[in-house]
């Protein structure tokens, strides 16, 4: 399978949005969902991806295509962005943001995070996974970066183990004490591996 990685292009924010909705699995849900009166999470999504002045626009994903379709893609960038920031704060609701609080406030010095990726069903389990984050390690270390930094499911077992499979360790679990909201059970693991 011939398989192009490569970086996003703005005319993609849509599907990159769609998967990174996907990605979160209830989790951005659970944070946006009805915020901002007429828009979706993922219309949410759209909008911070196609600004290219945010960190977390389409400029820090990176996508595998098939056959001209994308069938993976995986965001990242510097953890120093893993905070609940002013912006944050201007429209998700208070109550949400403390249950997000230690989540939030868990962050490894000087680590890229990997803040999602998504492979499409039909195209798992043929390595597309681990070359996006092997992609993304080596953009990690040209940037200076010493660590990859995730989060995780408690109970996403099979995302554990693929992380687990590319070098990853769980380095703490966090409390989510409104987790039948997002349909899981547990919290999540705050996952790191050496570049």
């Amino acid at each position: 399978m011939d398989i192009a990685y490569r970086k996003a292009y703005n005319s993609e924010c849509p599907m990159l949005a769609e998967y990174i909705y996907y990605a979160s699995d209830g989790v951005l849900d659970y944070l946006f969902k009805d915020t901002i009166s007429g828009m979706t999470v993922t219309q949410l999504l759209i909008f911070g991806l196609e600004d290219e002045q945010r960190y977390n626009s389409f400029k820090g994903v990176i996508v595998a295509e098939y056959n001209d379709k994308i069938v993976g893609m995986i965001q990242a960038y510097s953890n120093m962005h893993h905070k609940i920031d002013d912006e944050m704060r201007s429209f998700i609701p208070e109550e949400r943001l403390e249950q997000f609080e230690e989540f939030y406030n868990s962050r490894v010095d000087n680590s890229f995070l990997i803040n999602a990726m998504y492979v499409d069903e039909k195209y798992r389990r043929k390595g597309i996974a681990s070359r996006l984050i092997s992609t993304v390690r080596e953009e990690a270390k040209s940037c200076g970066f010493d660590k990859l930094s995730l989060f995780v499911l408690s109970d996403n077992i099979s995302a554990q183990k693929l992380y687990q499979y590319n070098g990853f360790k769980s380095v703490k679990e966090i409390t989510f004490n409104d987790s039948a909201k997002i349909n899981h059970e547990g919290g999540f693991y705050l996952m790191l591996c050496d570049i």
